[in-house]
Order: C-alpha cells, then structure tokens, then sequence
C-alpha cells in the first residue's frame, strides 16, 4: 500500500458495454475502488467477475504511479478497457467494456 497516495480520490470503472454477460453484469454499473486499489463492495453495483478485475487490476497500478509522479493519473490509452471473455462472436459467453475515471470523494 502506498502511504503517499491522497485518500480523496476513487477509481470508478463504469461499465458502457454488456452484451451476453455470464455475471449478468449490466451497463452503467461500476466497480469502485480507492486509490490504493482495494474494491469498495459498499460503493459499487457490479457483480463481481474476475475477468474483468483481472484486466482492471494494471491499469489501477498505473494510476497509482502516475499520482506519485504528479502528472495525469488517466492517459486516454487507459480510460477503456474490456474483460478476457472473446464474446459470442469468437467462442466465448459474452463482453464487458468499462470507462475508467478518477474522482475526488
């Protein structure tokens, strides 16, 4: 955990795509964790997934850095990002894209 990282800020993932979802996730739910990356389960409305945790868990670490280094946590090459799942289309169940932001609270 890092001790220099301001405590007034959330990293929110909202989802802008779901289609076919095997964890019935639904568009404009979010996953909201605080800066130091922990899920905040009492703020967000997503089901859990790891599929898409797991593509999220980087991009935390990379805001992280980039709050210590002073300059913009959010390059737009982060702000979108979807889960592991190829969707119906290539074999797979579904897909979920979510929109990452950075909020004061």
């Amino acid at each position: 955990m890092a001790e220099n990282l301001p405590k007034n800020l959330e990293i929110v993932a909202t989802v802008t795509h779901s289609r076919h979802c095997a964890n019935f996730i639904s568009e404009n739910e979010t996953f909201v964790f605080d800066v130091n990356g922990c899920l905040l389960p009492e703020k967000s409305s997503a089901n859990l997934c790891l599929g898409i945790l797991a593509r999220i868990q980087p991009a935390l670490l990379n805001i992280q850095d980039r709050i210590n280094e002073g300059i913009e946590p959010l390059p737009s090459s982060l702000k979108f990002l979807d889960c592991f799942d190829t969707g119906l289309d290539f074999g797979g169940m579904g897909k979920v894209t979510v929109e990452l932001s950075v909020e004061r609270t």
